[in-house]
């Protein structure tokens, strides 16, 4: 029997040559200059989404063909990917506006505008390391952070120093990265009330103005896929934490990783609210659309919180796993404390007195939010996308 780990390794190799051969032969054909294509993970979201709105706002669909490349059917232009149709217009599209990555079938005669889908935290690309198993998966992934990093031709980021972390981690030349700022923050400085709307269009409820909302979005651990539940089961079993959530009348919405998704279910009770992706999907929305709405974020890892700091409201961290955490996959900034800017629990006890504290004194890391957003985001406006937008009239 051929081992497993070899079937993946000529799996690999396999889709890398295809990817070289397609990107040689596209560069044979020439490219329209009113052809954009949209990536995101899951379809139709992230920053692509917000900058793809913003396109259709300025009537920019009048002059441009915006394609969505997408695996199953969403309420815009869109070709499912590997068809027929997508390997058309993969070939024969100027420009590709992506959050994770730029299809590594990129040619040189194309435009690639990566977004990426938040500030780095966690390591990433060559911090992440290449400890694979065996030689040739080691190399494939050295590889191909490589062929990522001389195919983008613009990365987006937020500041100076967030320009540093990218070009250091993904091996990207400076000069190719551009302080725009992140499109989906756009949505943050829409008035709150709009946020609350999307919040009870998409939860099916009209009760939440009457609540404080804490949104609780745990980051994804791949080295352990149950993790993020067992981590939420031990909140929620908790008789004491449901107590103090009616206690305090407050609404505690758990919105998992996308790739934790299916070790989850919906819940829809009066304090807790679990929320998934097709509940968001079948109201057209993204966690950006309501987290103006939001009065604590609560989470762990993820780089939302970074986002967060451009409402200048208060963050909880609940790291209950934090040196494994640390061990596994590890962070780029460090000391993580000193990228924290609220208080840190790692039990549901610490969480309750965490949150607690919080409610009661919630201006109480207001400085070093401050400072961090200073640090980390050159623009604290709503202007993202349309700058983006700018570069591709701009070329």
């Amino acid at each position: 029997m051929v081992p497993h780990s070899l079937v993946g390794d000529i799996r690999s190799l396999a889709y890398d040559t295809a990817t070289l051969i397609f990107s040689a032969l596209s560069r044979l054909i020439p490219k329209d200059e009113h052809k954009i294509l949209f990536f995101s993970a899951p379809d139709f979201s992230d920053n692509a989404k917000y900058v793809y709105d913003r396109m259709l706002e300025s009537g920019f669909d009048k002059t441009h063909q915006l394609i969505w490349c997408v695996y199953s059917p969403v309420p815009a232009n869109y070709v499912i990917r590997r068809s027929r149709e997508y390997v058309h217009h993969a070939l024969t599209a100027k420009y590709i506006v992506s959050t994770h990555g730029t299809p590594a079938w990129k040619s040189r005669n194309q435009v690639s505008i990566e977004l990426w889908h938040g500030l780095p935290l966690k390591t990433i690309g060559h911090f992440a390391g290449t400890d694979h198993p065996n030689a040739a998966a080691r190399l494939s992934a050295t590889w191909r952070l490589r062929r990522f990093a001389t195919s983008v031709d613009y990365l987006i980021t937020t500041s100076k120093l967030e320009r540093l972390i990218f070009s250091s981690a993904l091996l990207i030349d400076p000069g190719k990265i551009l302080i725009l700022g992140q499109p989906r923050c756009d949505a943050l400085y829409r008035p709150q009330d709009a946020g609350i709307d999307a919040l009870c269009r998409i939860l099916g409820r009209d009760d939440i103005a009457e609540k404080r909302i804490l949104l609780y979005l745990p980051t994804f651990r791949e080295y352990d896929t149950g993790a993020s539940r067992r981590i939420l089961e031990e909140i929620l079993v908790s008789e004491r934490f449901r107590r103090f959530v009616e206690d305090e009348n407050l609404l505690f919405i758990c919105k998992p990783h996308s790739h934790d998704e299916n070790a989850f279910q919906a819940y829809n009770g009066e304090h807790i609210h679990i929320l998934l992706n097709d509940d968001l999907q079948r109201a057209g929305n993204t966690i950006y659309d309501f987290l103006n709405a939001v009065d604590i974020l609560v989470t762990d890892y993820s780089s939302v919180y970074f986002d967060f700091l451009h409402l200048n409201r208060p963050i909880v961290f609940y790291v209950p796993d934090i040196e494994e955490y640390r061990n596994q996959r590890g962070f780029i900034l460090e000391p993580f404390r000193d990228w924290a800017p609220g208080e840190v629990s790692t039990d549901v006890d610490e969480l309750i007195g965490a949150l607690t504290s919080t409610l009661a004194g919630p201006d109480r890391w207001e400085p070093e939010r401050a400072r961090l957003r200073r640090l980390l985001f050159r623009y604290a406006d709503d202007r993202a996308c349309e700058r983006v937008c700018r570069l591709i009239e701009q070329r």
